[in-house]
This record gives C-alpha cells, sequence and structure tokens, in this order.
C-alpha cells in the first residue's frame, strides 16, 4: 500500500491546467462524469452576517468531579494507579495545560462552566438551604482552576450558579467570596444561574408546576441581590439555559420578558439533536439525516426570533451530538465530525452568536461525544499526568474557528447528483456546502461536507465573478465510522503535545467554464480556498 505522501506526490505530478487534483488521504483524479456527485454555486456578491471570531466554544461541568468523576476527591491520589478518565482542565493546583492549548488551537472562544453539575454542586454547603442536594462542593481551588484556564487559553469564562437551591443571599457568597476573590474580573464574561430549569420539577425540588414565570423571578432575586453588592454588582447574567419542554418560542418570550431584556447579556438555551437516554441508540445515518439538520434548524427559527424582537444576543450555551454521553460507534467517530461543522454552520446562518460543545462525565462506560478526551495517572510522588485525545469532532471544530470564524457567510447553494461510486442513496447524495469570506475582494473558502453514507464523486464549484487559482485541504477518514487514530487533516494529526504541522494542501484551477472540480471521496470534508484573481 502506498502510503499517503507517496500518493501525493502522485496526484500532483498528475495535475494540468484543467486537470482535477487529488485529495491527500484517498482522493483520485476526477473522472470525466456527466453528472457530478455535487453541483455547488457560491454567490459573492452579496455577503451575510458576520460570524462572530469566538463562535466555537466549549461547555464542561462546573464540578471538577463532573458527573461520576471521583479522581480527585478524597485526598491524594495512591501511587502508581492506573490511568483513568479525569477532568479536562486536570486537578486544581495541576492544571492540565495541553488542554489550555488545545483550546488556544481554536482561536477565540468561551468556556462554560456548568452542566448537570451545576445545580448539584455547592459553594459553602454548610450553609446550603439543601444540603442533601449537594452532591459535590466548589472551593477557592477550583476557582483559581478555572482562572488557570481562562489565562492559558485566553477564553473568558461563563461560570454557572446553583438555581435549584433558590437561595440568593447564599448564592451571592460563592460571587463573592469566591469567584471575585479568585478569578480576575477580565476573566468572566458572565454568570449563569441555573442550568437546565425546565428539569428542576422531576426530582423533587420544585413542584410539577414550575413554569418559566416562575423561573424568571428566581432569576430575578439573585440578579437583584448581586446588584445590590458591591462586590457582585458588576457581573453580566446569561439564561435561562433552557434544554427541553422550555425550548420554544412562547416559554422563552415569558422569561426574557419576566428578567427584563436589558439585564440579560445572552439569551442561552441547550439542544441535543438526539439522545440515547433510556437505552435508546443513535446510528451515523440518523446522525447525519438531512431531516435531523433541517428539523433542528426549523426549530432554531422562533428561538432567534425571540431574541432579535428583545435585541438580545442568543447562544448555544450547552450542545452535542446526542445527550446522556452520546452513541458509542457514532458520537465518537468521524460522523461527528461532518455533523458538528454542518451543525456550526446552520447555528450561524440562524443567527446564534456562539455554541459550546459539551464535555460530560458519564459514571458508567464515560462520554462518547467529548471533543477531546483527558486520561490522568498519579506518578511515583502522586502528581498527575494528563493524556489528552483529540477525538473527531475536535477536528470539525477546528476547521471552523480556523477557516469560518471572523468571516461572512456567502450564499451558497447545492445541487446534489446520482450517487457515484457507492449505492444509490434516493437519485441524489446528502451534500451540504457552506462558504466565507472575509472581507470584499479576499480569499473565499467553500466547505463541503459529503454527508452520504456511501456516495462519492467529482464536485463542481462556480464562484460568481473571476476568480483565481484555489487550494484544496481535505478532512477524511476511512469510513464515517472511523475513529480518531483514523482521521487526518491535510494528512496530518494533532500529537500528544496538542499542536499540529501545517496541514498540506493542493492547487486546483478553474476550467475553461471556470468552474473548480475536484472528487470528493466518502467520509469527507472539503475545504477549497479560492484565491481572487490577479489585476
Amino acid at each position: 500500500m502506498i502510503s499517503r505522501l507517496q500518493a501525493l506526490a502522485a496526484a500532483v505530478a498528475a495535475l494540468t491546467l484543467t486537470l482535477v487534483p487529488a485529495g491527500l488521504a484517498r482522493a483520485q483524479a476526477a473522472p470525466a462524469a456527466p453528472v457530478p456527485l455535487a453541483s455547488v454555486t457560491v454567490d459573492t456578491r452579496t455577503p451575510g452576517a458576520t460570524i462572530p471570531r469566538d463562535f466555537i466554544g466549549i461547555s464542561l461541568e462546573v464540578s471538577t468531579a463532573g458527573q461520576g468523576i471521583g479522581a480527585f476527591q478524597g485526598g491524594a491520589p495512591a501511587a502508581a494507579a492506573a490511568e483513568q478518565p479525569v477532568y479536562a482542565l486536570g486537578h486544581p493546583g495541576r492544571p492540565n495545560r495541553v488542554y489550555f492549548r488545545l483550546l488556544r488551537n481554536l482561536g477565540a472562544g468561551i468556556l462554560r462552566l456548568g452542566g448537570n453539575s451545576q445545580d448539584n454542586t455547592c459553594w459553602a454547603r454548610e450553609a446550603a438551604p439543601h444540603p442533601e442536594a449537594c452532591e459535590g462542593g466548589l472551593d477557592a481551588a477550583d476557582l483559581r482552576l478555572f482562572a488557570e484556564a481562562s489565562r492559558g487559553s485566553g477564553w473568558p469564562l461563563i461560570v454557572g450558579l446553583n438555581l435549584k437551591q433558590n437561595a440568593p443571599a447564599w448564592a451571592l457568597r460563592e460571587v463573592t467570596e469566591g469567584v471575585a476573590r479568585e478569578i480576575p474580573r477580565a476573566f468572566v464574561l458572565a454568570l449563569e444561574p441555573g442550568n437546565e430549569p425546565d428539569l428542576f420539577g422531576r426530582d423533587g425540588y420544585r413542584p410539577q408546576t414550575y413554569s418559566p414565570s416562575v423561573d424568571a423571578l428566581e432569576f430575578v432575586a439573585y440578579l437583584h441581590a448581586f446588584q445590590a453588592d458591591p462586590g457582585a454588582r458588576g457581573y453580566r447574567l446569561v439564561g435561562p439555559a433552557t434544554c427541553c419542554g422550555w425550548r420554544n418560542a412562547r416559554d422563552l418570550a415569558v422569561f426574557v420578558d419576566g428578567v427584563g431584556p436589558a439585564s440579560l447579556k445572552w439569551i442561552t438555551v441547550h439542544n441535543y439533536p438526539a439522545t440515547v437516554c433510556g437505552g435508546r441508540t443513535l446510528g451515523i445515518a440518523q446522525l447525519l439525516s438531512r431531516e435531523l439538520m433541517d428539523g433542528f434548524a426549523a426549530e432554531a427559527r422562533p428561538l432567534v426570533a425571540v431574541a432579535r424582537e428583545r435585541g438580545v444576543p442568543i447562544a448555544m450555551a450547552e450542545t452535542n451530538s446526542a445527550s446522556c454521553g452520546g452513541m458509542p460507534g457514532v458520537s465518537n467517530a468521524f460522523a461527528s465530525a461532518l455533523w458538528g461543522l454542518d451543525y456550526a454552520f446552520v447555528l450561524a446562518q440562524e443567527g446564534f452568536v456562539a455554541v459550546s460543545f459539551h464535555t460530560s462525565y458519564r459514571p458508567s462506560g464515560g462520554s462518547s461525544y467529548n471533543a477531546v478526551d483527558t486520561y490522568g495517572q498519579p506518578d511515583a510522588a502522586g502528581h498527575w499526568r494528563y493524556r489528552n485525545v483529540v477525538e473527531p469532532l475536535y477536528y470539525a471544530m477546528y476547521l471552523f474557528a480556523r477557516h469560518a470564524s471572523g468571516g461572512r457567510l456567502l450564499p451558497a447553494s447545492v445541487e446534489s447528483g446520482a450517487a457515484v461510486g457507492g449505492a444509490a442513496v434516493g437519485g441524489a447524495a446528502n451534500v451540504r456546502a457552506y462558504a466565507v469570506t472575509r472581507c470584499a475582494g479576499c480569499a473565499v473558502n467553500v466547505f463541503v461536507l459529503n454527508k452520504d453514507t456511501s456516495a462519492a464523486g467529482p464536485v463542481r464549484v462556480r464562484l460568481t465573478g473571476r476568480m483565481g487559482v484555489a487550494s484544496l485541504l481535505l478532512l477524511s477518514a476511512p469510513s464515517l465510522g472511523s475513529l480518531a487514530p483514523d482521521v487526518w487533516l491535510g494528512g496530518r494529526q494533532f500529537d500528544a503535545a496538542g499542536t499540529i504541522a501545517p496541514p498540506r494542501t493542493v492547487p486546483v484551477r478553474p476550467d475553461a467554464a471556470g468552474e473548480y472540480v475536484f472528487e470528493l471521496p466518502n467520509a469527507t470534508v472539503a475545504l477549497l480556498t479560492v484565491s481572487p484573481a490577479r489585476r
């Protein structure tokens, strides 16, 4: 079998002014085919909304114990203990600096500290109104770890606060005694009281009649407590962080109007397009289906409308492929990269200002959807050493952050042809395309995503106006079910230090019709960067 480098050399040698280049991983020169896999048209004349530079973010559990992670509880670790899943930021006092580098790789971003542990973890737990609900504790060392993460990554924080206790004066202690003392004010983007309050009624801490209007009243009580205290007055708040029954335009409007739009920096909502809770399963075809993504887009539009009508930005503050930790073999497979990239573009198109992909720690079987999995092992002195595994989803986040964030969306339409090189898929391949540019006259980045379960073939890209030579970068894997060791970005992978060598690209010249033609294998994202024409 020839190496990837040999394949590249063969492809480059075969190039002519009109011949299609090969992809680095598995692409071959495009055959002469009357019907391409997809034809993409990009309108460079009518740029749309700008994607925020800090659009791509991460959501983590606020508790260093996570959901089931007990490695850092109960004192010093036993020497030479076996490697185990650990909290992504590391141990208080022994931060996971490679993870901070992985965040920096994504450029500007926002680190949200929330999740289910937000409302079952307590600062000053001895004073909590319901100490029995305090499954974990927060202390100054935890908050210093959060500050280290912000300093090391350059990312500001959204710090989640416990709303389930419904105790404004008690929560104020966390802000004044903890957050304000241990985390520099510039590191805190906002505070977020409550995580998924629409689920509070299921565990007995709220009545079944608990509603968005009552949630707003509790949120406002926290707001007033903070505004009345000089040490907490300057912090902005985000909310309501709803996930489920209240994630609709009517209930969202009730909450925002009850709190007052001017009191919110952002409106935050959560979404998991699928679930594996209760033994349910998720397949690759389902995750990548048009119906799943289009259904989410239709659901998102009324939420964005509520935010726009009130002049408040809306963010997807917690999300991933499937709730309850994701589906093994799907949420941690290359399919998740295609889903994640598509999902980020849909969110940007619909008007969200940020997306935070969640990292979770399930007590049984772990989580399958984490963008980065972190493992730790203490050495003989009891000092933790970390190993970070970059999962397929992270590659999608990296590609978006590097080549889409900060740019303006351009209209891109896709006309899919019949499946080529694979089984028929109802007469058209499941191919999506997006385009971004940073300015009028700048290069245009065209993303073409092959989400089809089997199809492959040539793609034709046409841009309005005269353009120059393009370069082709592939994010690819042998199959949609491939795991992290088989994912390649331009023939490169992230190493143990959290770095990646410059990915290899292949030049593509426009043909006689002014179109850019290249072969798109299955399980591949193509990034075609088209330079402006030389004058």
